[in-house]
């Protein structure tokens, strides 16, 4: 069975809720994992701080305008062979959706064998468990994973944000302590790197990076899973047209 390609879009409705510091955590983990095929954009032309900490990756992408838009999708359908990581903030989070829908970029992300994934960034303003909502039913072959920022949020309310299966569950970004927090605001700080080397032993700064990391290895299993699941549903399904 050919696996799909995933295209994971990192989006938040709010600023300062953690998006940026998700996609670096992402694009680490994918390159500490030895991905070698893998490239991101940042649709933030201003400041782009994705951008700024992996130049080598990262592309900026301006979709203010429908040229832009048109060539970030044309080039999502290029990498089609590439896990790819979008920084999507608040300012282009409505326009990029509603130009996702309107091309049918589903329907044609499917024809190339790629994946959409939406991680979502909670929060508990009612407007953005709404927006969730109205996304989920409007891109409705898009896989949608909540992201739960402690730093952000006090608290999550799980009816509010269902993945779109429960056994995606949500990813959690445990609150950081000071300590952690000095550490990996220091300029040109990696994950991966710092997971790599442990000269010390395992410190509190490890054990933060690795527990999100193993979130995402697992969030892969089970996608892989659930792939795996539809296609031999789909198997299944065709025996049974052809016996008909």
């Amino acid at each position: 069975m050919p696996q799909h390609t995933p295209l994971y879009i990192v989006a938040s409705q709010h600023p300062r809720v953690g998006k940026t510091l998700i996609a670096r955590l992402l694009i680490d983990f994918f390159q500490l994992s030895g991905r070698a095929s893998l490239v991101g954009y940042d649709l933030d032309p201003r400041e782009p701080a994705l951008a700024c900490c992996f130049p080598n990756v990262v592309r900026t992408v301006d979709i203010a305008e429908t040229p832009g838009q048109m060539a970030l999708f044309d080039r999502l359908i290029a990498d089609h062979w590439r896990t790819t990581v979008i920084d999507l903030g608040y300012g282009l989070f409505e326009q990029f959706f509603a130009v996702m829908a309107k091309i049918g970029f589903e329907q044609e992300a499917r024809r190339w064998g790629i994946e959409p994934i939406v991680l979502f960034i909670t929060d508990s303003a009612p407007a953005t468990a709404r927006s969730y909502a109205e996304l989920r039913h409007r891109l409705q072959q898009t896989i949608f994973v909540p992201v739960h920022n402690e730093a952000a949020a006090f608290m999550l309310v799980p009816q509010d944000f269902p993945p779109t299966h429960p056994e995606y569950g949500v990813i959690r970004i445990p609150r950081l302590s000071p300590i952690v927090r000095g550490v990996i605001d220091r300029p040109g700080f990696s994950f991966g790197a710092y997971m790599a080397h442990q000269p010390g032993g395992p410190t509190e700064v490890h054990s933060w990076i690795g527990g999100i990391f193993t979130q995402f290895r697992e969030l892969e299993l089970r996608l892989l899973m659930g792939e795996l699941g539809a296609s031999l549903r789909g198997g299944r399904n065709e025996v049974v047209r052809q016996a008909r």
